[in-house]
């Protein structure tokens, strides 16, 4: 999976999160700036995250994840070793 369609299925999840935010506003989403972003957001997030990509996410990154740029850090992060 390239970069381009990780960024475009990120964009998928967040907007099913916070479908109020365009996709210029999803790419400079923070749980600072995003209203809304609490903590059943951050969980439906992580959920979701992990649905479209296939992956199983420690708990503990996710909390780190608090950002559009953090997620797609995660999942590089998390889907990196099965890579070839």
């Amino acid at each position: 999976m390239d970069d381009v369609e990780i960024r475009e299925k990120l964009l998928k999840c967040f907007s099913a999160v916070f479908p109020e935010l365009n996709p210029v506003d999803i790419q400079s989403a923070n749980i600072e700036n995003t209203s809304g972003w609490d903590s059943i957001a951050h969980v439906t997030l992580l959920t979701l995250v992990s649905e479209e990509f296939g992956v199983e996410v420690d708990f503990e990154k996710f909390e780190s994840a608090i950002s559009f740029s953090a997620f797609l850090i995660l999942i590089a992060e998390t889907a990196s070793p099965g890579c070839s």
